[in-house]
């Protein structure tokens, strides 16, 4: 009986333990699961001093967080008709392990979250290269693509653009065939320019790779970016190396 009872503790030890364990996940880039809307890029950056930050939301801006038992508390201003309010959510951790996390408030809703994976094939970080301007800055992520055709067939082509607001230039994410054998992966710094050869106040993306690589250059149409060639004009009038929002 002793043994069992020993057994049975040190099972509820474990379990414990790894209860506990799971909530050292916190820390991260927590990007919003929207199945309805997935050309919006939202969440939350949870630190692990404390500090926290939106992502993609610049009137919900968190701060920061603590955690109370299986509760999670939310603190930020919102920023809205001319005036700035505090707050402060607490928010039932429903699950969590180490790429998911599922919030909700008293059985009446539930978001899901997935952590956001910025390592390049490279083995770093794409975000280490980008400074932050404020601790709290808002980060955006923003992704572009489309369906190309080249020699060899059709390729599906996404640009992710990563940028923090009021931090002027940001890193990108250049992928051609995405989950596949042959997909590739260019990285590098964005600058943004103004005017290219139709358009003086046009707003232009030039793309910088890390290593190697063409420098390539977009021209910014709000949902939209137009490929540009080296002399920074259309390449193709019909639009077929158009990026569209994703």
């Amino acid at each position: 009986m002793k043994k069992n009872l020993f057994a049975a503790g040190s099972l509820l030890l474990l379990v414990s333990c790894a209860g506990s364990a799971s909530y050292e996940n916190l820390p991260g880039h927590w990007i919003e699961s929207m199945p309805a809307n997935p050309q919006i890029v939202q969440g939350i950056r949870l630190d692990a001093d404390g500090g926290a930050a939106s992502i993609g939301m610049h009137t919900l801006r968190y701060v920061g967080w603590e955690r109370h038992d299986d509760r999670l508390v939310l603190r930020g201003r919102s920023i809205g008709n001319g005036q700035t309010l505090d707050f402060s959510d607490t928010l039932e951790i429903i699950r969590l392990d180490a790429d998911t996390m599922s919030l909700g408030k008293e059985g009446r809703y539930r978001v899901d979250y997935a952590r956001a994976d910025f390592m390049t094939s490279g083995g770093y970080s794409l975000l280490d290269s980008l400074a932050m301007p404020s601790s709290g800055s808002v980060l955006d992520i923003r992704r572009f693509g489309r369906l190309v055709q080249t020699l060899s067939g059709d390729a599906a082509c996404t640009l992710t653009l990563y940028t923090y607001d009021n931090g002027g230039d940001g890193v990108y994410r250049f992928v051609t065939n995405p989950g596949t054998d042959a997909a590739a992966e260019q990285v590098g710094r964005m600058f943004t320019l103004r005017g290219d050869a139709t358009d003086e106040n046009a707003v232009v993306y030039e793309l910088r790779p890390f290593e190697g690589g063409a420098t390539l250059h977009f021209r910014f149409l709000g949902d939209r970016l137009e490929w540009l060639d080296g002399a920074l004009a259309p390449t193709d009038a019909s639009g077929k190396y158009t990026l569209t929002r994703k």
